[in-house]
């Protein structure tokens, strides 16, 4: 994943956190085509939220500052999920740092440049 997105390697602890998260969502013949997740839980897992890691992602910022009529959106990079809330974890690269937030637009078939 970091070859196919040109990334440093400074970021292959989010790439192995994202990998073992989808592996935790995917049904494994030894366990009978369930989930680990779905096997430790009871409850199936849900999947609709995945998207694909180092996708150009769009941060709606809430209280932008600025008028009424400027962009509220911040190009950022998804690289995960949150593990303290249902947030997705960016990579905001102008400040160069990670943020986590809920309203996001994703453009899955893009990549930063």
């Amino acid at each position: 994943m970091l070859l196919a997105k040109d990334f440093l390697k400074s970021f292959w602890p989010e790439v192995v956190n994202w990998a073992f998260y989808l592996l935790n969502h995917c049904p494994t013949c030894v366990m009978k085509n369930i989930t680990p997740q779905e096997a430790w839980s009871r409850i199936k897992a849900f999947i609709k939220h995945l998207r694909v890691w180092g996708c150009l992602a769009h941060m709606h910022i809430l209280d932008a500052i600025g008028g009424k009529l400027d962009d509220k959106r911040f190009p950022c990079i998804m690289l995960g999920i949150s593990d303290a809330s249902k947030c997705y974890h960016l990579l905001n690269p102008k400040m160069k740092r990670i943020v986590d937030c809920k309203y996001i637009l994703f453009e899955e078939d893009k990549s930063w440049d």
